[in-house]
């Protein structure tokens, strides 16, 4: 009886290991399946980026291919700074302009 525990805490020993190291696995290369994926796409807004607001052709897109996943991350992480500074502008363009309105309307009451 005394022989069976032993192997059977074995068996349960490796099986547990065994489990460990698929989780452990699996953990590792879903980041990395997940960093390729988001590398993927950056690659493919690029090449939108290029070819519909910049016009580009089919050498834009060999550039783009060229650039190594830091490049291209680090270039689609740009255009989302530019396009948030692009819109921040936009908003404070509106509230001037908002602002600049409603000091015109406050200045015909006056004359009036």
């Amino acid at each position: 009886m005394k022989n069976m525990d032993n192997s059977n805490k074995g068996i349960f020993l490796g099986i547990g290991f065994a489990v460990l190291v698929g989780v452990v696995a699996f953990v590792f290369s879903s980041d990395n399946a997940m960093e390729k994926t988001h590398s993927v796409v950056n690659r493919k807004k690029a090449k939108h980026l290029f070819k519909n607001k910049m016009h580009g052709g089919k050498k834009s897109s060999k550039v783009v291919d060229k650039l190594s996943d830091e490049e291209i991350n680090s270039l689609m992480g740009t255009v989302s700074k530019v396009k948030d500074i692009e819109n921040s502008l936009s908003d404070v363009s509106s509230d001037f302009k908002e602002f600049f309105n409603d000091k015109v309307k406050d200045a015909k009451k006056a004359l009036k």
